[in-house]
């Protein structure tokens, strides 16, 4: 006979071991799986892509402007897009004193018409106002220098502006021709009457010199009337001048003794 096969005791302990494991699991459930643990993956230089998933920011949209009024020629109300309204003092350019400025008027009619219920572009803001550009891409404030209906403003420290009044004095272009020359926080001066010329006199009509009168013949023996002198009432008869009147040539007082004004009467 064969002598029996003896179990190691190590695989008696397992088999016990597998048989405890097995009544507990028949009695509290399945047996926790053993974990497995796997090694760890070599270091990459690249870290491995994460995917995220993130909701797109809208775009703002841009605001648009209109202008809506004109309080003068460097000031205007704007309407937004958003339902917003603000007024705007447009950079760089001074307007004439309303009602009472010179050239006030004429400034105020010229940017309604260019500027009232048209698109316009806002530049960024500063103390001294904001940049406000046409539709067309033209700066208003140098438009509005160039065609002499606004003031440059100094403090605005702009070159291009300055040599665009220089430009406008030059040309003696609106407000810088008279009356204002250049006056625009005053009213334009008063000018001085112009006397009415004093129309020249009518020359007299051309008249034809009347002939000298012909000369009086007179002879020798004729002597002028005037001339006569009778030395007595006897001269005067043998004259054949008596009776001599008072008046008549060749009368004098001692001829006529009665003094009646006739001498020689007899």
């Amino acid at each position: 006979m064969q002598p029996k096969k003896r179990f190691p005791n190590w695989l008696k302990i397992v088999l016990a071991a597998f048989t405890v494991l097995f009544v507990l699991g028949a009695i509290f459930g399945k047996a926790p799986e053993p974990k497995l643990t796997t090694a760890a993956a070599p270091a990459s230089s690249t870290p491995p892509p994460t995917s995220t998933t993130s909701s797109a920011t809208p775009t703002p949209v841009a605001v648009t402007y209109t202008v809506g009024s004109v309080t003068d020629g460097a000031t205007v109300v704007v309407d937004g897009s958003d339902g917003t309204s603000r007024t705007v003092h447009v950079l760089g350019v001074l307007a004439p004193v309303a009602s009472t400025g010179c050239f006030a008027a004429e400034s105020l009619v010229w940017a309604t018409s260019t500027l009232s219920g048209k698109a316009v572009k806002l530049g960024s803001e500063t103390a001294q106002g904001i940049a406000l550009t046409l539709a067309d891409g033209q700066d208003y404030a140098a438009l509005a220098i160039q065609q002499g209906y606004l003031k440059y403003a100094a403090a605005a420290a702009l070159p291009a502006l300055a040599a665009t009044e220089s430009a406008a004095k030059t040309a003696v272009s609106g407000l810088w021709g008279p009356p204002c020359n250049g006056t625009i926080d005053a009213p334009a001066p008063t000018p001085k009457p112009t006397p009415a010329p004093t129309p020249a006199p009518k020359p007299a009509p051309a008249t034809k010199a009347a002939p000298p009168p012909p000369p009086v013949e007179t002879t020798e023996d004729e002597a002028p009337a005037q001339n006569a002198y009778y030395a007595n009432c006897s001269a005067a008869k043998a004259a054949g001048a008596a009776p001599l009147h008072r008046g008549e040539p060749g009368y004098r007082p001692a001829l006529d003794r009665d003094g009646d004004g006739v001498a020689c009467e007899r």
